[in-house]
């Protein structure tokens, strides 16, 4: 196949991909006609001098800055909020907890969704990387934190350390 036919073949390909993601079945336009706003929140390390307490042992600047995510906010048109967390350059197999930031000034927080059972917490895979989607009943507060636990626990004991990842949520949407 000499440059010319490779490059028609390519072309012809590139064409056909693009109608064919033109005629996406209507079910998907549904379900996107179902959310009335969508954000998508950048999700970066909070600045080391912010950190209250500090790098985690044996966790050094470097691999502290690796982390990265994205939080994507849809409100459905029922009120509902689904959140969709896509985390990376985590810790791998790393164990971590979800806070919604209501108030900092006092600071206040609270799980991002349920308590307890693990259910705001996520274990990062072999290679860092993250995912969980989390449906609320409204609106989040102000920020978003990612506490990351030294110690694989689920606790509040000394192996919690607060703002792996941070991210300041938008104002609720008027509508």
């Amino acid at each position: 196949m000499n440059r010319q036919q490779f490059a028609a073949s390519a072309l012809s390909t590139a064409i056909g991909l693009a109608m064919a993601m033109q005629a996406q079945p209507t079910a998907a336009r549904a379900e996107s006609q179902s959310a009335t706003e969508a954000y998508i929140i950048p999700l970066f390390p909070q600045k080391e001098g912010e950190l209250k307490k500090g790098l985690p042992p044996g966790m050094t600047a470097y691999t502290f800055w690796a982390a990265h995510g994205t939080a994507k906010l849809t409100k459905q048109s029922d009120g509902k909020v689904v959140t969709e967390f896509d985390f990376d350059g985590l810790i791998p197999y790393g164990v971590y907890t979800l806070w919604n930031v209501v108030e900092t000034q006092p600071f206040k927080d609270e799980p991002y969704t349920e308590f307890g059972a693990g259910k705001h917490s996520i274990v990062a895979d072999e290679r860092g990387h993250a995912h969980k989607v989390v449906v609320r009943d409204g609106w989040p507060g102000k920020e978003f934190l990612l506490d990351y636990h030294a110690d694989g626990k689920l606790s509040q004991a000394s192996g919690v350390y607060p703002g792996a990842l941070w991210g300041k949520f938008p104002p609720a949407p008027e509508r």
